[in-house]
């Protein structure tokens, strides 16, 4: 009996002294060490009872796998001893516990199968428990990347909304400067006319009072009627050439159209018309333009061609342009239209679609004759004319529009 449980003993020494150097393996209440506070009693007996029942369940356990009959009463009367000093120390404990106030440790009969039993279940619980913890972090670090996506998008839009909103508000400031503009050419060419006559009316006064007093004036006063009708002949010149600067400032004011709403009335449905003819097929573009041209008696008379981001037109087709003045006839709106590819930045291309239509608009208005109507606009970016080359689409395309 004594070696059986010599085995024990030397397990049970070895195994507390990772917890407390002492002395004498058994005895918990006096630990020796300098620079540690010394544990309670009632800790160390913890800590003492808690190492039997590992104990216990670890014989029992061996007993179970090993079994036969020769080690069976050696295992039962260890069993029995560990089960005694167990009970000792739980008594020891509970004599500290209530000696502190605190309420004594229950005894338990519970077979040590069942307690090991127990102890897997909470195991395979804490592990269970763990898988589900790492689940919920991955799910977490799932919603995390959504949420940190949808604020780059977020901050992404919002860039963009402000760029658009500045270049909006850039555009209705030059819409209100050339209206003011306008206005103003408007007045002051409407006082260049009336000052125009009044001095026409002066000089034909002149002339009358002249033709009727020639014969009984004398020398100083005909001097001065004359000095005066020249004076009359130089304003008249001046203010017709006034009025000619005018008129030319005003309808340059008119021939450039940022918008829709700064096209003239004859030009706005086929504007509409054309801008909804994006990313349709070739076949209904076709049909569109026909269908257009029928309705609104307008008709494509020439189509420009520019190299990729240049606003300058060809020698060939300044020529064309100054040949269109005797083609068009008096009343009919010629409307540019510009575009540009797709390759690049849309803002980019949106102004080159403007300089180009605008260039060959500035270019005709200097040789059309003053009954001949031009204004440009542009459509910006477009595949329209072919999407599998983009060169083809950095065109001018120049309408002509009946007069009705």
């Amino acid at each position: 009996m004594k070696q059986a449980e010599q085995p024990w003993r030397m397990s049970y020494d070895k195994s507390t002294d990772d917890h407390a150097p002492t002395p004498e393996a058994h005895d918990p209440v006096e630990p020796q060490g300098v620079s540690k506070a010394p544990l309670p009693p009632a800790v160390a007996l913890g800590f003492v009872i808690i190492a039997l029942l590992g104990v216990l369940i670890v014989m029992g356990i061996k007993g179970g796998l090993l079994g036969g009959s020769s080690s069976s009463s050696s295992s039962d009367s260890n069993m029995a001893k560990l089960r005694a000093e167990v009970d000792a120390r739980r008594t020891e404990l509970n004599r500290q516990r209530l000696a502190m106030g605190l309420s004594p440790l229950a005894g338990t009969s519970e077979p040590i199968e069942e307690i090991a039993k127990r102890l897997k279940s909470d195991a395979d619980t804490l592990v269970a428990l763990a898988g589900r913890f790492q689940q919920m972090l991955a799910e977490k670090d799932t919603d995390l990347s959504a949420k940190n996506s949808e604020l780059l998008r977020s901050e992404q839009l919002r860039q963009a909304l402000t760029a658009e909103n500045g270049r909006l508000q850039n555009d209705l400031n030059r819409a209100l400067i050339g209206g003011a503009d306008m206005d103003r050419l408007r007045s002051d060419l409407a006082s260049m006319k009336s000052q125009r006559d009044a001095l026409a009316a002066e000089l034909s006064s002149v002339n009358e009072r002249i033709k009727t007093m020639s014969a009984g004036v004398s020398a100083d006063e005909y001097a001065d009627l004359k000095r005066r009708y020249e004076e009359s002949v130089r304003a008249k010149e001046f203010f017709e050439t006034r009025v000619q600067e005018l008129e030319g400032d005003l309808s340059k004011a008119k021939l450039f159209a940022s918008s829709e709403n700064e096209l003239l009335p004859a030009a706005v449905e086929l504007f509409r018309g054309l801008r909804e003819l994006e990313n349709l097929p070739d076949s209904e573009i076709s049909k569109a333009y026909s269908s257009l041209g029928a309705k609104l008696g307008a008709n494509v008379m020439q189509t420009l061609t520019f190299v990729t981001g240049s606003s300058e037109l060809a020698p060939a087709d300044q020529e064309t342009l100054r040949n269109l003045t005797a083609e068009l006839p008096d009343g009919d709106l010629l409307l540019v239209i510009g575009y540009a590819s797709e390759t690049g930045n849309v803002d980019s291309n949106r102004k080159l679609s403007s300089a180009r239509a605008a260039a060959a608009a500035e270019l005709y208005s200097t040789v059309k004759r003053p009954t001949q109507l031009v204004q440009a606009v542009y459509l910006g970016q477009t595949d329209r004319f072919s999407s599998r080359i983009p060169e083809r689409n950095q065109i001018v395309e120049i309408w002509r529009i009946r007069k009705k």
